[in-house]
């Protein structure tokens, strides 16, 4: 069985090593900026908060009927 020529498929060419690089250190600094992300908690509103006691009836101002005709297929 013949093998292959591998000299060829060397991967010491400049260009390729220094995107590997460039893109590996893009992904390490997107990561540590992830990690190092520290969550803002919301500020305490200055309006103070109000609670309903009771829901509130909901009536709505119109009443509407959609009726959908078609035919069978």
């Amino acid at each position: 069985m013949p093998t292959k020529p591998f000299s060829a498929l060397r991967g010491e060419s400049t260009i390729p090593t220094v995107l590997t690089l460039l893109v590996s250190a893009w992904f390490l600094a997107a990561s540590g900026a992830i990690l190092a992300d520290r969550v803002a908690v919301a500020p305490a509103s200055p309006h103070p908060t109000m609670v309903c006691a009771a829901p509130l009836p909901v009536v709505p101002d119109m009443h509407e009927t959609i009726t959908v005709e078609a035919q069978r297929v």
